[in-house]
């Protein structure tokens, strides 16, 4: 009991003798961006596997849902199209068809097509400095899945 009193005291006098610098700092956030989805459509990606063999082939469709509405129409055509299609194309080319026939290769892959996707959004010109943030990938649909 004395022992337990003790201590706590110990805790008090510690909470008291606390200096300005001790305490803890107050988190700078940004201004949040309201969220508004929008998709990124994608024409269906074709290619070959990276199986040892080399005659697997894989077929996927996905869309890109963002954060902004905006950017994901701004990015659905021209050169944003065309960076993050090569993007994809990157991710999926280091793939083999028994990483993309369990449930938990494809979340793997949902998981590393989020990364690589955002990554490339915070570049310009999909992203301009300055502006809101940069759109975050906030689900990946894929709509098509075939390994053959």
């Amino acid at each position: 009991l004395v022992a337990g009193a003790l201590l706590a005291g110990g805790g008090v006098i510690a909470l008291q003798r606390r200096t300005p610098a001790d305490a803890p700092q107050a988190v700078v956030k940004k201004p949040a961006v309201p969220l508004d989805p929008g998709v990124v459509e994608f024409e269906p990606f074709v290619l070959n596997l990276a199986d040892p063999t080399g005659d697997r082939y894989f077929r996927l469709d996905l869309r890109l849902v963002l954060d902004q509405r905006a950017i994901a129409e701004r990015v659905s055509r021209g050169l944003g199209q065309a960076r993050l299609r090569d993007r994809i194309l990157s991710v999926l080319a280091k793939k083999r068809a028994s990483e993309m026939t369990t449930v938990e290769g494809r979340e793997r892959l949902r998981t590393e097509l989020m990364t690589a996707s955002e990554a490339l959004l915070a570049q310009p010109p999909l992203h301009a400095g300055g502006g809101p943030a940069p759109a975050r990938v906030i689900d990946v649909f894929f709509t098509e899945f075939l390994v053959q």
